[in-house]
């Protein structure tokens, strides 16, 4: 893929800044060979594209580290990493407060693409409203089924636990991660193989919309 915006590589990823205005960004950590998540790259980047908002893309095979776990000694390096590039965006649209919380909603939006056997267009994760407020979750369910009817929330993919740490921080093994708060909502979509190869110009309109929608109404 022809790579258009402006990415800055790093040793685990690769991060565009986009708008200031944008209180999203949107990340695929699954997308590098080998056993990545097909498409998800292109994806990502194209709906960043689209909506220029902040993005995050993996450039390591989660095989070597995977950016979707808790920190242990094998992922440290890469989950600092990540993290660091988290702040650094909230810092870009001047969202932090003094104590590094997020001061307004903010939508981290988590690409992946579920196992090609799932009888499901589109799974939500949100591990049951840890990673995200229950009015944005509400919002978000009821606006993907405007677009897909097959959806299903917090059922085989309810998403990792790291992703909690973004919201309430982690102080384990090492980490000093205090987190952002309850102003930042991840949202994890698990997309079926057939809308990421044969939809995905929809798909990435459709989810470009909703980020267009979250940063109008919240």
């Amino acid at each position: 893929m022809l790579e258009i915006l402006p990415f800055k590589q790093m040793k685990f990823i690769k991060v565009f800044l986009g708008s200031k205005n944008i209180r999203t960004h949107i990340d695929a950590v699954h997308a590098h060979p080998p056993n990545n998540d097909k498409f998800t790259c292109e994806i990502a980047e194209k709906i960043s594209e689209d909506v220029n908002c902040s993005c995050i893309i993996a450039t390591i095979s989660r095989n070597e580290c995977d950016l979707n776990r808790e920190r242990t000694k094998k992922n440290s390096k890469g989950i600092d990493e990540y993290r660091t590039v988290i702040q650094l965006i909230q810092k870009h649209i001047n969202n932090l407060n003094s104590n590094g919380k997020s001061i307004r909603p903010y939508l981290h939006l988590a690409i992946h693409g579920m196992v090609d056997d799932y009888a499901r267009d589109i799974e939500i994760g949100t591990l049951h409203n840890q990673t995200c407020s229950v009015n944005i979750e509400d919002w978000f369910l009821e606006s993907i089924r405007n677009f897909y009817e097959n959806v299903t929330i917090n059922s085989i993919f309810p998403g990792n636990s790291s992703k909690i740490n973004h919201r309430k921080g982690c102080f384990i093994l090492g980490s000093n991660y205090p987190g952002f708060g309850s102003n930042f909502n991840t949202i994890q979509i698990e997309i079926s193989r057939k809308i990421r190869e044969f939809q995905r110009e929809e798909l990435i309109s459709n989810l470009s919309s909703l980020i267009k929608e979250f940063n109008r109404i919240f």
